[in-house]
């Protein structure tokens, strides 16, 4: 689910049920939490899925409908009272009462937005990536509306020492003398000295935001310096960013993501952004058996690269990844088939043709 669609979804549905009127929250008691239900199934096999509608449109806001978790499971174990017709019906008839009710003051709608507060983040993580470029994984509450979950508590410090560093065989977990409160919440982060930039920070909030930050300029001094040596042909790009270098970012990040998500934050829907930072006339090398197949992306004009969704809790964690790796190699050009190959080891991007 898309941003946008979520943001019009919740607005336009007053926070409350379609059916019961309900008031519900993003990120409250499981009985008032509000489920954000499909119309027309996103499966094949679900709930008045034989209703023909695109399965690209399905995740979109014509398609959704706020309801209580009552109702959700109502309308979907009882499909056959509740066609696609009623439920649009109760849809339009619920939206156009929310706006005559907030019209003459009879309710109030508390905004589902945290674009302030991510706004914030990325003046801090500029002012950790230290002029260069950095990865950037996150969940973070639809609403930023007070502490949800005690950063001191020991089961939450544990949770955030659990991370583990990318590309370390054996696996590393971080140095846990690295671990502090912070005005937020808790940290575990190390920079170094410039002019090394192998940075991290793995960072729990109070609010229940998560992130991870990596800072990837080192690895990429390094690689641009000896792709120069060599006389390959990148372009015109200024930096190479190589491909394994962010497939383990991604891979360290999103599994502590996914296990603090598991174990400690209290929702069932999160916010998931992934960026690159600084990014701009940098390109993706690709290669295989060391220097004999190299193959260098696109440059990138963008500063920044992000990809950004709505999950829910029950999402698939392999497809999220998956879907990451793609992402990153489309945006240099390349194309990418798989996250391993037949002998267990990343399967590397490719040109088109």
């Amino acid at each position: 689910m898309r941003e946008k669609e979520i943001k019009i979804l919740w607005g336009r549905s007053g926070n409350r049920c379609a059916i019961c009127k309900l008031e519900l929250t993003p990120d409250g008691d499981k009985e008032t939490l509000g489920e954000m239900a499909h119309i027309v199934a996103k499966s094949n096999d679900g709930p008045r899925c034989d209703s023909p509608f695109e399965p690209t449109e399905r995740d979109k806001y014509k398609n959704l409908i706020l309801l209580c978790p009552t109702h959700h499971a109502e309308i979907d174990k009882n499909y056959s009272d509740w066609p696609v017709e009623r439920l649009r019906r109760i849809k339009t008839g619920h939206e156009a009462w929310v706006s005559e009710q907030l019209s003459t003051g009879s309710i109030r709608v508390a905004e589902i937005d945290n674009t302030e507060f991510i706004n914030t983040r990325m003046g801090n993580w500029y002012e950790l990536n230290r002029d260069h470029v950095s990865a950037v994984l996150c969940l973070t509450p639809l609403r930023i509306s007070g502490d949800q979950i005690d950063t001191m508590d020991q089961n939450i410090q544990q949770a955030l020492e659990a991370a583990n560093l990318p590309g370390k065989n054996p696996i590393q977990k971080v140095n846990r003398y690295h671990t502090r409160p912070s005005e937020f919440g808790i940290v575990n982060e190390e920079f170094p000295n410039l002019p090394k930039r192998f940075g991290h920070s793995f960072h729990i909030f109070k609010n229940g935001h998560c992130e991870y930050f990596k800072e990837l300029g080192h690895d990429i001094d390094r690689i641009t310096e000896r792709v120069k040596e060599k006389g390959e042909d990148i372009k015109g790009a200024k930096y190479v960013i190589r491909y394994t270098d962010v497939a383990e970012v991604v891979e360290a990040g999103l599994a502590w993501l996914e296990q603090l998500w598991e174990t400690i934050l209290p929702f069932e829907y999160l916010d998931f952004k992934f960026m690159l930072l600084n990014t701009k006339y940098t390109t993706l090398f690709s290669y295989h058996d060391d220097w004999g197949e190299s193959t260098f992306g696109h440059p990138s004009l963008s500063k920044n690269l992000i990809y950004k969704d709505i999950l829910t809790k029950d999402h698939d964690p392999a497809s999220l990844e998956l879907d990451l790796l793609r992402w990153v190699s489309n945006c240099y050009g390349l194309v990418l088939q798989s996250k391993f190959n037949s002998n267990g080891q990343y399967q590397r991007p490719v040109t088109m043709r």
